[in-house]
């Protein structure tokens, strides 16, 4: 029995390299939609959440996407970012729905901000052993990573240990002699009442008022940066 436990309790790492299809954009939490600038990565919750949503899609089984979140809600995650990012901003004409009027829209401006990696992304996360080889095949098939711009494609999936290095989500800023850009970040909340259906888009029940997410950083070494009026280039180190 003691053995059955320890089996069930195994964790593995996963690791899964994405190459985005173009440029994409993650609006940082608790901005203005008006004034989106983008972060440079996505956080925890997008690629917890762009599991669940594979699976359903893949499945047509809402009920699957629910034990996938079950399975990865908790589940660490941590991140090998390019050594190059590019980050652009520009002017953009978006519709705004007006106030206490239904169906109607308001044209305005806007700034948003996009983002360009040198290389592919690679994503780390950490499931129970029994889980792995369904969550593996999951990663291969994701095709979004949140937002309807940020198309990417699995290039290379396996069992792999994340290295030393890897960029993980911290809960408060840290002090450091190095020159570090942090980047707010959302990751699902770990309390026991939080459940799927408190992030599933099919169902029609009204929702309690649940903290669902959690803020996040993440802490980049800047070793390089160049910019101009509406563009920056970050080189990392990690």
């Amino acid at each position: 029995m003691e053995k059955l436990n320890a089996d069930e309790n195994r964790m593995t790492w996963l690791r899964a390299d994405y190459e985005f299809a173009s440029l994409f954009s993650y609006r940082i939490p608790d901005f203005s939609s008006q004034y989106a600038l983008t972060s440079l990565l996505p956080g925890p919750s997008t690629i917890k959440l762009a599991l669940v949503a594979t699976a359903i899609r893949h499945s047509g089984d809402i009920s699957f996407g629910g034990k996938i979140f079950d399975i990865v809600r908790n589940s660490e995650i941590v991140l090998i970012p390019p050594k190059r990012i590019a980050v652009s901003n520009v002017l953009i004409r978006r519709l705004k729905k007006k106030r206490q009027k239904i169906g109607e829209f308001e044209r305005t401006f806007g700034i948003r901000g996009y983002a360009h990696f040198s290389e592919p992304l690679r994503v780390y996360i950490n499931v129970r052993d029994e889980n792995g080889e369904e969550i593996k095949s999951l990663l291969s098939r994701v095709r979004q990573l949140g937002s309807y711009d940020s198309i990417v494609y699995c290039k290379y999936s396996s069992k792999e240990s994340p290295p030393e290095n890897a960029v993980r989500p911290i809960e408060t800023f840290e002090k450091s002699e190095k020159k570090v850009f942090m980047i707010p970040i959302k990751d699902i909340n770990s309390d026991s009442s939080i459940t799927f259906e408190d992030v599933n888009p099919f169902t029609r029940k009204t929702k309690a008022s649940k903290k669902v997410f959690v803020n996040r950083f993440y802490s980049l070494h800047v070793i390089k940066q160049e910019q101009g009026k509406n563009w920056v280039i970050y080189e990392l180190e990690y």
